[in-house]
């Protein structure tokens, strides 16, 4: 994969992401925080984590092309990434 093709599926994994999170915030309101924890502690599949690995290996994906991971805009979730990327 070459680097452009990367960073555009690193911004297209980003946008799913941020779009499953409104959609759930939208969806549970004030109770979201309440819900997505539930989400982590059941066994089945949440679509906002599901995309937020997406996400992780999208940015691996950049890196194996040799892109660096500063040089992406991952605004406010740069930090979970970081720290998923460094676990695996």
């Amino acid at each position: 994969m070459r680097l452009e093709e990367a960073r555009i599926a690193v911004d297209e994994a980003l946008s799913a992401y941020r779009r499953c999170v409104e959609a759930e915030v939208e969806e549970y309101g004030p109770e979201y925080e309440r819900v997505t924890f539930m989400e982590y502690e059941a066994p089945a599949p949440d679509p906002c984590a599901e995309a937020f690995s997406r996400l992780v290996e999208a940015v691996r994906a950049y890196e194996a092309a040799g892109g660096s991971r500063e040089d992406l805009d991952l605004g406010r979730e740069r930090k979970r990434v970081y720290e998923a990327l460094d676990k695996g």
